[in-house]
């Protein structure tokens, strides 16, 4: 930190400034608006007068410029600031040397909506400007008393419109626009008290001004951006450093960790966390002559399937390497590599051989057939394997990575273990190379739960990196180089890292490991169309700044992406504060930071899910998911799938929607340790005398 300014108001808000580089020719400098008082800043301007040019502005985008005279207004992410909590603006001005003056906060909300005669409001509001493009929303709220059907918008808008969600472009003439729902028959009507929203992004960037000419129906309505009236007020920045948004990212970290404790089977030991859990499943295994107790159940089933178990301890081994501080300043650090280690001793039991891999406990229809606790099941629970005459290179090749990951993350407390672990990676990984094959080939019974949609190749290379990264052996890189090269180069676009696709997370790996330009190239391509956009494509985003990508378990995407971005960004430079401006957003959304104001950590935050659809917390006598209305035990820190359309209020606390209120291991895998980054960033302190006995 090369310097700071600041001045404190008599109350309420302040503003702080620093200078975080200056070499000559640049300068890069950060303002922090802090509410240091009881209720909320709903908006905000930033006004200042500085004698270098902006060329790049971050958490805010630039309404008007006169001469020096900047005037700068927030996106709708980081509009609202809560008590205790604060908001960043960046930017990079040449040449250096310059400090910001007569520095003005204007914290009186200005409209931002007109009716228009046929009682409709219109909302635009810019998410993102990042100078080649930006994103925006439009929201059009009824507020009359019928209800408008098939709706159509037209504006003046100086810029090209390269995509568009949840409506059409109808007709584009100049700057004319004209759209309406045409495809999307859930947001062509407009109920009485109801709003319907659509964004796009348009390039180039830099808009000063709302659209002209809105009408909706042929009758005009406004929607103004907020102008700025200034309210003196600059402060110090406070130590410790307050989180943005006000959310204890330590307690966050302590809970999703404990979901893990609720997912566990086979017999538990008597200091078990969650007192509600007990033994179950003791018998995994014997018809075939192995013991499979032990591991977790995938999700809200009391099912094992090994490659989304391995997929998640890959995750979590990967984030405590990672971000091993944030877990040991939060007091966790011990509670991940128990959490590790109750997943890799079970991975280690279903490798009896070299060529040999049990990848499966339960039979899925069988499974999903009953609704109780695990503790009370009675169903069959058959085994499934992959061997060398009926191999499966993704579930091997994933384990692989998830021992190796583990040995890395536990080797300075327990060396033996650790090197136990590296063995039987290694013996894993050879066998996923030499018996190359589909593990749905020889597992069909998980095709209609995890079937292997990308194939085999990104786990093995997947494996040889994360060997690589454990072993410092050249063979296990030239071999992950050379699958990535023939198999995984130029595909990571328009997806993330999932239990099934590992092209995203084997990327960033190798970038980390290597600095090589391929990788980078390839993680930067990825990252552009979660942030900003690439090529005209990129990922829908909700108003309230939820990167949307798919229905079943939208924020694990979200959570999954968000942890690579923090990675990615720890090492490379190049659009680091937009990489990890983007992470925080996605995180601080789940945790509560959103248009509904609702956690989707169960028993976390405000307004958190109540009825994850999980059988254990349900806690049904009658085999009926309906009975009792209400779950029975609390399923502290699991992550539910949350919204299921690029809408942020068609959430559903519903036990019956899975799609909605789904939890499973790899949901939470990634979150955790972007999680640890957040207790980095922002501090946070953990509860005390946390489970509570129920």
């Amino acid at each position: 930190m090369l310097g700071f300014s600041g001045l404190r108001a008599q109350e309420g808000p302040e503003v702080f400034y620093r200078s975080n580089s200056d070499w000559g020719a640049g300068v890069v400098g950060e303002f922090t608006l802090i509410n240091r008082g009881t209720s909320d800043i709903p908006t905000w301007t930033l006004d200042f007068e500085i004698s270098s040019q902006i060329s790049n502005l971050w958490g805010g985008r630039i309404v008007s410029q006169e001469g020096g005279r900047y005037v700068v207004a927030p996106f709708s992410w980081n509009e609202k600031i809560y008590p205790g909590g604060r908001a960043v603006v960046g930017f990079q001005a040449t040449p250096g040397g310059a400090t910001p003056t007569k520095i003005r906060l204007n914290t009186k909300p200005a409209p931002a909506t007109v009716a228009a005669p046929s009682g409709i409001t219109a909302d635009f509001k810019i998410v993102s400007d990042w100078g080649e493009a930006l994103q925006a929303d439009f929201a059009l709220t009824n507020i009359g008393s019928e209800t408008l059907k098939n709706w159509s918008l037209e504006f003046d808008l100086p810029r090209e419109i390269t995509s568009i969600w949840n409506a059409t472009v109808v007709s584009h003439k100049g700057a004319q626009y004209r759209i309406d729902a045409s495809g999307f028959d859930w947001n062509r009507d407009i109920a009485p008290g109801a709003t319907v929203r659509f964004g796009f992004l348009a390039r180039p960037g830099s808009l000063t001004d709302s659209p002209r000419n809105t009408r909706v129906q042929g009758r005009r309505v406004t929607a103004a951006l907020p102008s700025a009236s200034p309210t003196p007020t600059i402060p110090p920045e406070p130590t410790p450093r307050p989180t943005p948004t006000g959310f204890n990212y330590a307690e966050a970290l302590q809970k999703s960790l404990l979901f893990y404790d609720a997912q566990r089977s086979g017999a538990l030991p008597p200091d078990r966390r969650v007192r509600w859990r007990g033994d179950s499943a003791l018998r995994d295994g014997t018809e075939a002559g192995i013991d499979l107790s032990g591991g977790y159940y995938d999700a809200g089933d009391h099912m094992k399937f090994a490659l989304p178990l391995c997929s998640a301890l890959t995750m979590l081994a990967w984030g405590g390497i990672q971000y091993a501080e944030g877990f040991k300043q939060s007091g966790q650090w011990n509670d991940l590599l128990n959490t590790v280690r109750w997943g890799t001793d079970w991975i280690v039991k279903a490798h009896p051989a070299p060529d040999e891999f049990y990848g499966q406990v339960g039979k899925g229809d069988l499974d999903h057939a009953s609704w109780g606790p695990p503790e009370s099941m009675t169903m069959p629970r058959p085994t499934f394997k992959i061997d060398a005459t009926k191999p499966g290179s993704e579930l091997a090749g994933e384990a692989a990575a998830a021992l190796a990951a583990a040995s890395i993350l536990c080797k300075e407390t327990d060396s033996a273990y650790s090197g136990q672990l590296l063995s039987h990676a290694r013996q894993l990984f050879a066998f996923a190379d030499a018996h190359r094959g589909k593990y749905t080939d020889a597992i069909p019974d998980a095709r209609n739960f995890y079937h292997s949609y990308t194939g085999y190749h990104d786990e093995l290379a997947w494996a040889a990196a994360w060997l690589y990264k454990a072993t410092g052996e050249a063979g296990y890189l030239e071999k992950a180089a050379a699958i990535y090269k023939k198999h995984l180069k130029g595909s990571l676009i328009a997806w993330t890292h999932s239990w099934d696709d590992k092209r995203y997370g084997t990327a960033v790996l190798l970038a980390q490991l290597t600095r090589q330009p391929v990788y980078q190239q390839d993680v930067e391509s990825f990252l552009d169309y979660w942030t900003m956009g690439r090529n005209g494509r990129r990922i829908n985003t909700t108003s309230g700044g939820l990167a949307w990508l798919s229905p079943w378990g939208s924020l694990r995407y979200a959570a999954n992406t968000a942890f690579l971005a923090f990675v990615y960004s720890d090492t490379f430079r190049k659009n680091r504060d937009r990489h990890r401006s983007f992470a925080e957003r996605q995180i601080n959304y789940i945790l509560g930071d959103n248009p509904p104001r609702r956690s989707y950590l169960v028993g976390f935050g405000e307004n958190p899910p109540k009825n994850p659809h999980h059988r254990a917390a349900h806690g049904s006598t009658t085999n009926s998911i309906l009975d009792p209305a209400e779950n029975r035990h609390i399923l502290y820190g699991a992550l539910v799938g949350g919204p299921a359309t690029p809408d942020d209020y068609s959430y559903e606390d519903k036990r019956s929607n899975s799609m909605a209120n789904e939890v499973a291991l790899d949901y939470n895998a990634a979150f955790t340790g972007a999680l640890a980054k957040m207790v980095l960033l922002y501090g946070g302190r953990p509860l005390e005398n946390f489970p509570p006995r129920e």
